[in-house]
């Protein structure tokens, strides 16, 4: 072998080498990321009470009355007895379309289910308000949902991104 034929090998075992390292760092940066990730979709086993007492005293509520399991059923189309805890608050006010809702479920596929539910009810209120509601379509099409680990979280107001951290941070 002559002196060329060992540097064409070097050259390539140094490209082979360099191509390994490369691979490596891809998959630790992806591995962070996918943890990174996983940590922000999951979320604490908190009760309820416990998130609404946190919301009753960082958020203001006092223009939002709670609401029961037939109203639940009423407006939202959802029948608490299928999920582990719920809380619904909605506007005092016929014509504001404000409402708040968290869902725990068993199981974090049963999310879907109450993510179709709230996408049915905030479609049908824009249908509802489009013609003579401006300030209520607006707000509806800023409505917050999230899922973190069991819960859903819904929230349309003036501003759902106060209640969404409220939300975030207890859980």
């Amino acid at each position: 072998m002559d002196k060329k034929e060992k540097e064409k090998l070097g050259i390539l075992a140094a490209r082979k080498e360099a191509a390994f390292g490369i691979k490596v760092a891809f998959i630790f940066v992806l591995v962070l990321f996918l943890a990174f990730v996983y940590m922000i979709n999951d979320a604490k086993d908190v009760p309820m009470s416990d998130i609404e007492s946190k919301l009753l005293k960082e958020t203001d509520l006092g223009d939002m009355k709670k609401c029961n399991t037939r109203e639940l059923l009423e407006f939202m189309g959802i029948d608490y007895s299928a999920y582990d805890e719920v809380l619904y608050y909605k506007s005092k006010v016929a014509l504001d379309v404000t409402e708040l809702m968290i869902v725990k479920a068993n199981d974090k596929n049963e999310l879907n289910a109450v993510q179709d539910a709230v996408e049915k009810r905030v479609s049908s209120q824009i249908n509802t308000y489009r013609d003579y509601g401006p300030a209520q379509v607006n707000q509806l099409k800023n409505a917050v949902i999230t899922k973190r680990g069991k819960y859903l979280f819904y929230c349309v107001a003036k501003d759902p991104e106060k209640y969404e951290g409220v939300f975030n941070s207890a859980v």
